[in-house]
């Protein structure tokens, strides 16, 4: 399940958390916007991939969850 922070959950935090927070939240976004970036369906983590011939293997290193996907040429 991904962590997800609400506007309520950062009203109870300290200004330094709160900017922290919302750094991370924006950094987040961007990666997603950008698409490059692979996201763990069964957690959200990101993914480390690995390539190994015309194929990357994906796994997260939060839950172990791995994909392979094909290289288009």
């Amino acid at each position: 399940m991904p962590i997800t922070f609400t506007d309520e959950d950062l009203m109870y935090l300290d200004k330094e958390q709160d900017d922290q927070l919302q750094s991370i939240r924006q950094a987040i976004d961007t990666m997603k916007a950008n698409g490059g970036t692979t996201f763990c369906k069964k957690c959200g983590h990101m993914m480390q991939y690995f390539k190994i011939g015309n194929a990357r293997l994906f796994q997260c290193g939060f839950c172990g969850n791995r994909i392979a996907e094909m290289i288009r040429l």
